[in-house]
């Protein structure tokens, strides 16, 4: 084989590699030029019963759960509400805490909001929002807060927290924090001194875990939030110390843009979601949904207790 065969050989070889390149980019380029033409085809919006364009609409929602399960669980919720719209189509936006939520609809960043009821009744005469639907529990538009420990603590009363460490949700939690430090102060407890330390952990799993583990002593919390716990074995090891008086479910509301044909569209689809299906997506502390207007708040009471 003479010298120039390997040279020849390689040459060939990049001439083939390059000639395939330029095709694939060819290719590329076609189906670009394609899709581009066919866009109202491919990337046609979602379209509404009566022919015109699904509106989309930012659904804030408060972090009662950690963020990977609030994701999983009321993406497929929005889904189940979205079956009964014709006027739009819903998106999930997690809040950090109970008050940026809220912030959030105050400043158009999203357009309805599920919010906690202590943050609802804070914020209500300075941020224009509408409620019109709100969760039912076993038969009950009202929900309470608790105040617990775990068997093995050695705390058998509220008085036996004097000194130990307690966790809270949100400072916006009616559950997780209004309605027990209330509690609290009532039995002559002064938060700022009476407790080892006094933290907020910014969501009901986060309290339910923190306790669990010995980080806290006590935690005030929801009390649904220990059925979300999937381990019996933990859920049998909470106390609960002390419970709240009943507190309104929280509200569903719509911001200042939403006009009042599209509120009742949506309050209706809430109030359409059958109960087995809201088991099938694994939501389990709420059973249906009810109406809910301004007025069934005027009860609540939001005073610090710190």
């Amino acid at each position: 084989m003479s010298a120039e065969s390997p040279r020849r050989a390689k040459f060939l070889a990049v001439a083939i590699v390059s000639v395939l390149f330029l095709v694939t980019l060819l290719f590329f380029f076609l189906a670009a030029v394609h899709h581009g033409g066919n866009a109202d085809v491919d990337s046609a919006p979602a379209v509404a019963e009566g022919g015109g364009e699904k509106r989309l609409l930012k659904f804030g929602k408060i972090p009662n759960v950690s963020p990977r399960k609030a994701y999983r669980l009321y993406s497929v919720f929005l889904e189940l509400v979205g079956e009964n719209l014709d006027c739009c189509e819903l998106e999930l936006v997690l809040a950090k805490d109970y008050g940026s939520c809220v912030q959030m609809l105050a400043n158009g960043e999203v357009d309805l909001a599920w919010l906690g009821t202590g943050a609802y009744v804070k914020n209500r005469d300075q941020v224009p929002m509408t409620p019109f639907a709100r969760p039912i529990w076993e038969g009950r538009s009202s929900y309470r807060g608790i105040i617990f420990t775990v068997d093995d603590a050695g705390i058998s009363s509220l008085e036996g927290l004097r000194g130990k460490k307690i966790a809270f949700v949100d400072r916006e939690s009616a559950s997780g924090y209004y309605y027990p430090a209330l509690m609290l102060r009532r039995e002559g407890f002064d938060l700022d001194k009476d407790f080892a330390a006094v933290d907020f952990l910014g969501s009901h799993d986060a309290v339910l875990m923190g306790v669990l583990l010995g980080e806290y002593d006590a935690g005030a919390v929801f009390e649904r939030a220990y059925a979300t716990l999937a381990d019996r074995s933990r859920r049998v090891r909470l106390r609960i110390l002390a419970q709240t008086e009943p507190i309104p479910g929280e509200p569903i509301v719509a911001g200042p843009n939403i006009s009042d044909a599209t509120v009742k569209e949506l309050q209706q689809a809430f109030l359409a979601i059958p109960p087995e299906k809201l088991d099938q997506v694994q939501l389990t502390d709420f059973f249906a949904f009810e109406p809910a207007v301004d007025a069934d708040y005027n009860g609540v009471s939001i005073l610090p207790a710190r």
